[in-house]
Order: C-alpha cells, then sequence, then structure tokens
C-alpha cells in the first residue's frame, strides 16, 4: 500500500462519525522493579517508587478503542454500561475530557465497573487482577442500549462494536434488525466479537476476532474441511496461511454472511477473507526499536480499519492500515493510542 494512499484516508477519517458500541473498562498499571524473591512465598516482590508514574490508569476495553479513535481525529458517541461507582465516574470523566460523548453510558448500581490490574516490573507483566462481573444486564438496561443503537445509527459514518463478553452485547440489545438497518442505510457495521458472542454479528460488514477466537468459533477443523486441497496451504494469495486458519476465515465469513472477515495474527499479520472469496495474508509491517507486549493491539485493528472503511477504504486498504497501527501499539507496553503519523511512518518501514 503506498503510503500516500495511506495518509488520504487517514486525513478523510478525522472528524468521521463512529458509533461505538461495547463493554467498557478501567484499566490500572502499576509500575515497579524487582531486586529479590519474597520470604514468605516464592514469588518476586515488587518495589513500586513513590511517585506519580509509578500508577497509571486509562479507560480499557471499549474505552480503549474510543480513546483511539480520538486520537485519530475520529467523533466518537460511545454507548455502554459502567458500575455506578468511581472507578466508573472516573472512566466516563476520562473519555468526556478526550472529546467523546457520553451521553449514552449507563450506570448500573447492580454491578462493579470492570477493573483490570496489571502488576509490572521492567516491562514484563507479572500479573492482573480482574474484577468484574459478566453476567447479562437486566431488561430495562438493555432496552436502553437498543434504542441508543437505533438512534445513533442515522447520525453515524460506521458502527463498531467492541465486544468483550462482559454483558453489553446480546440479543436484547442489539438484535439483527440493528444490524439490519445499518446496512440498508449504507452504513458500514464492523466488529470484534469474543466467540461466544460471534452469531450476533450476521451480515455484519466486517468481523474482526484474533486467531485463538477465529478457530473456537468456527469449530472443529479436519481435512475434508479444506475440501479438495486437504491439509496442504493453498496455492495463491493465501498459500503462506494454514489450512486451519483458511477454512476458519471461510467458515465464518459464510455463517456470518459478512462482507468480510480479518483473522487478527499478532506478530504474523491479519488474514484478510473478502468479497469473492478472496484470501489475502498481509504480512506484519517491518518495524524497529522496543518490543512491548500485545496489549491494546486488537483495539487498535478494529479502531484504524472502522475508520478506513468510513472514509472510502476498501477492505484491503482497512486491514493494511489496521496492522499497521497494531504494529505501533506493540511496542509499547500497556496500551498506546497511535496517532496517524506513527501509522504512516510503520507503512514506510515495510516498503
Amino acid at each position: 500500500m503506498r503510503v500516500e494512499r495511506a495518509g488520504e484516508l487517514l486525513k478523510r477519517a478525522a472528524g468521521r462519525r463512529v458509533l461505538l458500541v461495547g463493554d467498557l473498562m478501567m484499566d490500572e498499571w502499576v509500575f515497579g522493579g524487582v531486586k529479590r524473591i519474597s520470604p514468605e512465598a516464592p514469588i518476586p516482590v515488587v518495589t513500586m517508587p513513590l511517585t506519580p508514574e509509578a500508577r497509571a490508569e486509562k479507560p480499557g476495553g471499549a474505552g480503549n478503542v474510543a480513546a483511539i479513535l480520538l486520537g485519530l481525529g475520529a467523533s466518537v458517541r460511545v454507548v455502554g454500561v459502567t458500575g455506578d461507582d468511581d472507578f466508573g465516574r472516573r472512566l466516563v470523566d476520562d473519555l468526556e475530557r478526550r472529546g467523546a460523548d457520553v451521553s449514552c453510558v449507563l450506570a448500573d448500581s447492580s454491578r462493579p465497573t470492570t477493573h483490570k490490574l496489571r502488576i509490572i516490573a521492567s516491562r514484563q507483566q507479572l500479573l492482573r487482577i480482574d474484577t468484574e462481573y459478566d453476567g447479562p444486564f437486566e431488561g430495562d438496561i438493555c432496552s436502553r442500549l437498543r434504542e441508543a443503537i437505533r438512534s445513533g445509527i442515522e447520525a453515524a459514518d460506521v458502527i463498531l462494536a467492541a465486544d468483550y463478553a462482559k454483558g453489553v452485547l446480546s440479543e436484547e440489545s442489539l438484535p439483527a434488525d440493528l444490524i439490519a438497518a445499518a446496512r440498508e442505510a449504507g452504513i458500514p457495521f464492523c466488529a470484534d466479537p469474543k466467540p461466544r458472542n460471534i452469531d450476533l454479528f450476521r451480515r455484519a460488514s466486517l468481523v474482526s476476532p484474533n486467531e485463538s477466537e477465529a478457530l473456537e468459533a468456527a469449530g472443529p477443523y479436519s481435512n475434508a474441511s479444506a475440501g479438495a486441497g486437504g491439509s496442504r496451504a493453498p496455492a495463491g494469495p493465501e498459500g503462506g496461511l494454514p489450512s486451519d486458519v483458511v477454512y476458519a476465515g471461510r467458515a465464518l465469513r459464510e455463517r456470518l454472511e459478512a462482507e468480510a472477515v480479518f483473522i487478527t495474527r499478532g506478530d504474523r499479520g491479519i488474514a484478510v477473507f473478502g468479497p469473492g472469496d478472496e484470501v489475502t495474508d498481509i504480512p506484519v509491517a517491518a518495524g524497529s526499536g522496543d518490543v512491548g507486549d500485545a496489549t491494546g493491539c486488537g483495539d487498535a485493528v478494529s479502531a484504524a480499519s472502522a475508520l478506513v472503511l468510513a472514509a472510502g477504504g476498501d477492505y484491503i486498504e482497512a486491514a493494511e492500515v489496521a496492522n499497521a497501527a497494531g504494529g505501533v501499539v506493540s511496542r509499547f507496553v500497556g496500551v498506546h493510542d497511535p496517532s496517524s503519523q506513527e501509522i504512516l511512518d510503520r507503512l514506510g518501514q515495510g516498503r
């Protein structure tokens, strides 16, 4: 992909209106160092410096997707739920300060705001503690979510569902007619789903699970599933992809009747299953510098691909820009909001 074309799409993406629906969380990090093993148990003792930089928090889950979209210049309306607690209020305040429309974020007193605490030492994540309740929401919350989505469709250039299986996205909150209404209006509907919810996104424009999620959602793979080619990797653009990935992508696209399926593969790039049964293997863009972790890479992929589609790009262009965005984030420990220039620089390194 020419960097000039990517720059044109990212420039057009600024100001695009995104209706973002998903599970909101608060991410928190504690940074320290390890000099000894605890005498109480065979575990490292993390010493946290007494400085403001030793502790950080940021909107996570769909909140991180919102932050990335806002950083790329999009206009974002968020539909989601927090607990009626301090984490929830801080999360909403943070998103509002960044410029998000949070008028459709609901507070539910029956559960806490999902909170993820990560302990980091020397750029290595040692422990994560999750506080959450992921059961279904009560009917009133679901009906309010449904109406917020319905009322936001016509004002959107693209709809993005960021699903972490925490309860916001369900048959009650996202009935099939809402996706149909978006498609009929010519508005791309994109989804980053968890396997247990993947059938909610039937007839979406784009569905983008990661590799392990795609393999789980597609079901058992066998040589017979691959057709006449058996277990061999097929010839053509998809020749470098494992047969089970090719099977999963094609099976999900057919089952969901989606225009395209992206299977994100970490440091192996993105497998694109597009219109006309086309399969394209997009390798990871070349990069240099520090290596971080995978936190937030999938969020960057879903945010960037949705924006490129809203800006008039095709699915291959969306995947290439998204691939670069994920590569930028992979260099950092914890989440990072990739800028347009960072994405373009990453694409330029692959030339």
